[in-house]
């Protein structure tokens, strides 16, 4: 309880006057509905508790900023990530429909200007954990897995640890600043028979082929662990040896993708079996991860004296992932429509949560609309470095809101669904929904497209959010009269930016 209350404190503390360079960490969960969250649970059932305890998540909701539209750039991981590296929405990259295995090109050029990059000139100390997710692991096919080609050093982080592919395919292997990371000192890399992936066939038949190489004691259940042990000894360890050099955590944890097996017992906390289901497991580790984090800010004297970021990668998982916890009233996404990988809202609106002792204000809220990668732009205000429009094209420095006011820029916000069937293009309260395969082209045609094809999109749907937050069909505007003009300026301004390439943030003079 004492740690608990500290960490309130640390964290709500007005007291604190904060210098120029905070610290900075930066926490993204792989597939996190804003519904998973207590606070968001509690506030759509008006219930005293959730299914799914959350006090860490919540107390960072207590003690910063929460944006109810935040939004990640695709509904999708592996876009976002490029995203939330870049500054850059996932159409600008060569693959926009993202990377899935570590053995393909890396999703980012090698000189491309990136976040650590931004943190490392700045004069921080870069650290990246947990799921990569962009290509470029290895060129090919290799014999040895036992050492990574690229990775995070590879774009400006000092040091990591790594999942290449996440907890869901092959290599099932950490990475410590490229290196084979051990599980146990007999571990060799091997062949992982899908019964040690930790997939559940029954739920998910999709995965048996998902054996591969990795760590012959690979257990899904001491992922989270190591990940949270490493980030919490890399804080302890630099602000011991360089007390005076802030430090940038860009913590991906591995949860809560599936499959969903979550650590027995984490932190003294137990983990397993505390929620109706397996996915709440998950996401109550998941919390404790954050918690672990917050600890050691705490420890380490550094917790007044840093900006804190919660986001997801994109929207929740449908409820059929965990019916258990569907039937004791969960939802991943609340009352959105739509889930992981959908054009709807529940697909891309996802929690951000920003903390920072004596800028931010405590318990406060702002509606406006932001997307998950302005933590690019974010980072590069609060470390001084200055923002390249030609290269960093698609993020707005949130510092201005963070502190109270109003956005210092123009933007326009694009998302895009799983598999770029859809986009979706907001003016105000007004989404209008693109349908971005009109001649119906095969999965493999689609991904070949290079450019913009303006031939192949077609508006399908527009929805005034503030009257219509689930997305009902029945009231698609698209088709009305008095929205005639307003469907085709938003189509046009689509169709423009995706054609010029111009950037879609314009900052104020």
């Amino acid at each position: 309880m004492k740690v608990f209350l500290s960490l309130v404190l640390a964290f709500s503390c007005s007291v604190y006057a904060a210098p120029e360079r905070p610290n900075i960490v930066v926490v993204m969960a792989d597939d996190l509905g804003k519904g998973d969250l207590g606070f968001y649970h509690r506030q759509r059932t008006g219930e005293g508790s959730s299914p799914v305890p959350t006090p860490n998540l919540d107390r960072l909701i207590a003690s910063g900023m929460r944006f109810s539209d935040a939004h990640s750039p695709a509904a999708l991981c592996a876009p976002t990530r490029f995203s939330m590296m870049t500054g850059n929405y996932p159409y600008r990259n060569n693959s926009a429909q993202g990377i899935w295995g570590a053995h393909a090109d890396p999703q980012i050029d090698p000189n491309y200007t990136t976040v650590a990059r931004i943190a490392k000139e700045g004069g921080y100390r870069t650290a990246f954990f947990g799921k990569w997710g962009l290509g470029g692991a290895w060129k090919g096919w290799p014999k040895d897995y036992s050492k990574l080609t690229a990775g995070a050093l590879s774009y400006g982080f000092d040091y990591s640890v790594e999942l290449p592919q996440g907890i869901q395919g092959a290599p099932y292997a950490l990475y410590e600043n490229r290196e084979f990371l051990k599980l146990e000192q007999n571990s060799i890399m091997t062949h992982i028979p899908i019964e040690q992936t930790g997939y559940d066939l029954v739920l998910d038949p999709k995965a048996k082929d998902r054996d591969g190489m990795g760590d012959s004691n690979w257990d899904l259940k001491r992922v989270g662990p190591v990940l949270a042990h490493k980030a919490a000894t890399f804080i302890d360890g630099h602000v011991s040896a360089h007390p005076d050099q802030p430090f940038f955590v860009y913590y991906c944890s591995q949860a809560v993708h599936t499959p969903h097996c979550a650590a027995e017992e984490f932190d003294g906390v137990k983990i397993a079996g505390s929620t109706p289901g397996p996915l709440g497991d998950f996401i109550h580790e998941l919390d404790v991860q954050v918690g672990m984090i917050l600890k050691e800010l705490e420890k380490t004297g550094t917790a007044g004296n840093t900006l804190f970021i919660f986001t997801s990668d994109n929207g929740g998982l449908p409820a059929h992932w965990d019916q258990k916890l569907a039937a004791a009233g969960h939802k991943s996404n609340g009352d959105l429509s739509g889930q992981k990988g959908s054009i709807e809202e529940g697909g891309h609106r996802v929690p951000f949560i920003a903390v920072w002792p004596g800028q931010i204000k405590p318990g406060s809220k702002c509606d406006e609309l932001i997307v998950t990668h302005d933590v690019v732009s974010t980072i590069a205000a609060v470390v001084g470095e200055t923002i390249d429009r030609a290269v960093v094209r698609d993020s707005m420095n949130l510092l201005p809101i963070l502190a109270g006011g109003k956005s210092s820029a123009d933007r326009h916000v694009i998302t895009q669904s799983g598999g770029l069937t859809y986009f979706a293009i907001r003016d105000g309260d007004l989404k209008l929904i693109i349908d971005g395969n009109a001649k119906k082209l095969s999965k493999k045609e689609l991904y070949k497209l290079r450019g913009f094809n303006r031939e192949n999109v077609c508006p399908v749907a527009l929805y005034d959010l503030d009257e219509n937050i689930r997305e009902n069909q029945k009231f698609n505007l698209i088709n009305h009269p008095e929205y005639k003009e307003r469907v085709a300026a938003m189509f046009e301004r689509f169709c423009e930016l995706r054609s010029s390439g111009e950037p879609t943030v314009c900052d104020k003079k």
